[in-house]
């Protein structure tokens, strides 16, 4: 049974329309998407996803079955047979990949890297939209990604857009992996999200760019939390003046 047409598990398929606030966080790898993403959600109380680990378990799933480039002809018929689900669990989404929770096994550069080359693809694409879509029936949702606020939810009612200096990228995705008990030199990290950028932008489908109503956030210097304050008020000044239209 193909579950990725049932976005959070349940057997009828949601309407397309989001039926609840919605922020959309978008940017390039290690621009702080997902700690940003994170504590703004838990700031004002709205769940947080993560789309970003949901085509690294569908990379997972695919590479354990020996596929990693995006013009395998198996992968059609892979993503028919592959049950995956978006599940609420406190403030987070949890991705489950037949009936495996899926965890940091998605955080390494190979993972990253084979889910950056199969999201080049019109059909996976598709599947992870309709499962953030239907997440989004669930309630307030702060979604991270790359074509959040262009494709995915291009109502969302606030659009951000990340961007931070290379240097200081590699920097803190080298510190992640170092955490993970991973030795990589920071220039092989710096090479590996340049090529990365390259593949995001020019994809065809849904190629990593700013929303024209999003606002450009740009993260090289400040702390977390003075970004995530900012990004607060942003929300809350975008509630008032909505209240005062009504």
């Amino acid at each position: 049974m193909n579950e990725m047409n049932e976005p959070t598990g349940g057997n009828e398929m949601q309407d397309d329309a989001a039926t609840h606030p919605v922020i959309a966080i978008d940017g390039g790898s290690a621009t702080g998407k997902t700690s940003t993403a994170a504590g703004v959600a838990a700031q004002i109380g709205f769940a947080y996803v993560d789309s970003g680990s949901i085509y690294r378990a569908v990379a997972l799933a695919l590479s354990r079955k020996g596929i990693t480039e995006s013009d395998d002809p198996r992968i059609p018929d892979e993503l028919e047979s592959l049950r995956i689900r978006v599940v609420p669990e406190g403030t987070r989404f949890e991705v489950w990949v037949d009936d495996v929770l899926i965890g940091d096994e998605i955080r390494t550069p190979e993972v990253s890297q084979a889910s950056s080359r199969i999201a080049v693809r019109g059909d996976v694409r598709e599947v992870v939209r309709e499962l953030l879509r239907g997440a989004a029936h669930r309630g307030p949702m702060v979604v991270e990604g790359r074509d959040i606020g262009t494709v995915v939810f291009p109502d969302a009612d606030l659009k951000l857009f990340l961007t931070a200096d290379v240097r200081v990228r590699a920097h803190r995705r080298w510190l992640d992996l170092v955490r993970l008990g991973r030795e990589i030199p920071e220039s092989e990290v710096e090479r590996d999200l340049t090529e990365r950028d390259a593949r995001d932008s020019g994809r065809q489908h849904s190629p990593l760019r700013q929303a024209e109503d999003a606002v450009l956030f740009d993260t090289s210097a400040g702390s977390l939390e003075e970004q995530v304050a900012r990004i607060v008020r942003m929300w809350q000044e975008h509630e008032a003046a909505r209240d005062g239209e009504q």
